[in-house]
């Protein structure tokens, strides 16, 4: 018998989430893409320096048209799992705890390698770049603070973005309080109005104070903006039918921030692009039929969908070792079929990197410090089918996982 305690309370009715009509794994494979633009834009000055024949290439390599889409994502997938939640003290807890488990052991690990390689160089009488690894800037990354307080870039660069969605997962109730109570008047045109106002909110933030990292808005207000619009998404788009040309939205959102990234430069306009099309990417993708997703859905888009959080963490310590072992000075005597296959090492070592990572520390990491869950009266649940009991978290931040969605309708996500 369990506790009162223990027990969940029952969802709110009035926040309106998925229901099993849609088929939300194709986002796995948004999530694979997005990660590996990201390792394409940091990576493209090593890669054009040992093959400068893929030059040409040069105008995708901006990293600020990608990310967002993470934030947007991170916002709707949220607002799935937890939208219709009744918050506590204890329910909070376990929702910071599953935030926690899902996120740090994986950050941990990377700041770890970078210390390591921070002490091994000195130790060789290799310098480090100035301002890289300072003291404070490791207290700040663990305790998720860094982007709080300014848009530095040292030890793991790309983990600005932990800290400022750490912030968002904080206040995530408020918002969620917030557009519950919208919701009950089944008020749309108030959430358009919100969506609006966060993309307007994240492009005059680029224009009056752009970011010294990419000209976009300051590291807080992008992240919180992003955040805010996904759970906006999250809830307009559960009151729209599945159809086939929602994946041509998506499409149309995905091409829009290629040619951002190719014709707009650092600013207000590059920040509206990138906010304003990865929503239409995850828009389009949770209303998307699934024959029209099927390449997204795939199996090698689910593993690479699977190891993306991974792979965003570790590919900079991968490409410092790559860039210390090939250099121009050593290939640039080969012909380029024979330079062609720095591409090989490049994605292969970034590709075994994160799947070391994601099977030695992310994924068992999440499983044992993950809260299980738990029905309203207080028991494990049970997997359909008359498997054995699992332990399950319940934090769900990843609506594409494959049968995340009949959860959502079946368990504490589902509208009553």
């Amino acid at each position: 018998m369990t506790s009162t305690a223990d027990r969940e309370p029952p969802p709110d009715p009035s926040f309106e989430v998925a229901t099993p009509r849609a088929d939300l794994t194709a986002f796995a494979g948004a999530r694979a893409l997005a990660a590996w633009w990201v390792v394409y834009s940091h990576s493209a000055d090593w890669l054009f320096s040992v093959l400068p024949e893929l030059s040409w290439l040069a105008p995708l390599a901006h990293t600020g048209l990608a990310v967002d889409v993470f934030f947007v994502l991170s916002g709707y997938s949220i607002a799935q799992a937890y939208g219709a939640r009744r918050w506590t003290l204890r329910s909070y807890g376990r929702y910071l705890r599953n935030r926690l488990a899902r996120l740090y052991p994986a950050h941990v690990a990377v700041l770890l390698a970078f210390l390591a390689l921070c002490l091994g160089g000195a130790l060789v009488g290799i310098d480090s770049e100035p301002g890289a690894f300072p003291p404070v800037g490791l207290l700040a990354e663990l305790t998720l603070t860094r982007a709080w307080f300014g848009d530095a870039l040292w030890w793991n660069p790309p983990a600005w973005s932990l800290s400022a969605q750490f912030l968002a997962f904080l206040l995530f109730p408020v918002m969620a309080l917030a557009i519950r109570g919208r919701s009950r008047r089944r008020s749309t045109p108030t959430l358009l109005v919100v969506a609006v106002l966060t993309i307007a909110v994240s492009t005059l933030a680029a224009g009056l104070a752009p970011s010294a990292m990419n000209g976009m808005a300051p590291p807080v207000v992008r992240v919180l903006c992003g955040f805010a619009l996904g759970v906006c998404v999250a809830q307009l788009t559960s009151r729209l039918p599945v159809t086939g040309h929602a994946a041509w939205v998506a499409a149309g959102g995905g091409l829009g921030l290629l040619i951002a990234a190719v014709v707009l430069e650092p600013g207000a306009p590059r920040a509206w692009a990138a906010i304003t099309f990865a929503a239409v990417v995850v828009g389009g993708l949770a209303v998307a039929s699934p024959r029209t997703t099927a390449a997204l859905r795939s199996r090698p888009a689910q593993v690479l969908g699977r190891l993306s959080f991974s792979t965003y963490l570790v590919h900079v310590f991968v490409l410092i070792l790559l860039a210390k072992t090939i250099t121009p000075a050593a290939v640039g005597a080969f012909p380029f079929p024979l330079r062609a296959l720095v591409l090989l090492a490049w994605s292969g070592s970034i590709l075994g990197a994160s799947w070391l990572l994601h099977t030695l520390v992310e994924a068992p990491a999440h499983r044992k410090l993950a809260a299980p869950r738990r029905d309203h009266e207080g028991n494990l649940e049970r997997p359909s089918g008359g498997q054995r009991s699992v332990r399950r978290s319940d934090e769900g931040a990843d609506a594409s996982q494959p049968g995340r969605h009949r959860r959502l309708a079946e368990g504490d996500g589902a509208r009553r």
